[in-house]
């Protein structure tokens, strides 16, 4: 079976938050999960002129403390992520080390000038650890809006597309990982 281990950086989900997003990732990859805290020293990330934490160096950071390369870790920090080139991201894949990252700092309606709102957080934060989840067990990026693996360039699209697989990259992840995976959205 693989393992998935969650690693928070410096922030904290709630505790009916933490099962779901368990109850989810366990559901879609079919993989143990372990769920800690990591006191991982970010501050080399820090880009004083964007007010922003470079995404790889975080990465890069983890990986030197990585023992096991079959064990997929997403490391999930509650600050602003961006990667070269682009102004900002949500999250980032990075398959040789097998570490993914997904920020909680743009997922919250508030940053948006909005109301807090709980249920949409977490949808939110389901999408994000399933797609860069995703692009660590060997999937690309979807065409279907929908799929969770599509791309999302702005908030807007990751509200529009749903928390799961579609059909196709569910066998494309069955063909990867040899796993049994049921066909549970079939209108996808």
């Amino acid at each position: 079976m693989n393992k998935i281990s969650i690693k928070f950086i410096f922030c904290a989900l709630k505790d009916e938050h933490l099962e779901k997003l368990k109850e989810h990732l366990k559901k879609t990859y079919f993989s143990e999960l372990d769920i800690a805290y990591f006191p991982l020293d970010i501050s080399k990330a820090y880009n004083f002129k964007r007010n922003q934490y470079l995404a790889d160096i975080i990465i890069g950071e983890a990986r030197k403390l990585k023992k096991d390369p079959k064990e997929k870790w997403l490391l999930v920090v509650d600050v602003d992520l961006y990667a070269s080139g682009l102004n900002f991201i949500f999250g980032q894949a990075d398959l040789r080390s097998g570490i993914g990252i997904i920020s909680l700092t743009r997922l919250k309606p508030e940053f948006y000038g909005q109301k807090p709102n709980e249920k949409l957080f977490l949808e939110r934060v389901l999408k994000e650890a399933t797609h860069e989840l995703g692009h660590l067990f060997y999937l690309i990026h979807c065409e279907n809006p929908k799929c969770v693996m599509a791309f999302s360039n702005s908030i807007l699209d990751t509200d529009r597309k749903e928390k799961d697989l579609c059909i196709g990259c569910k066998n494309i992840l069955k063909v990867y990982t040899g796993l049994s995976v049921k066909n549970k959205n079939k209108n996808l």
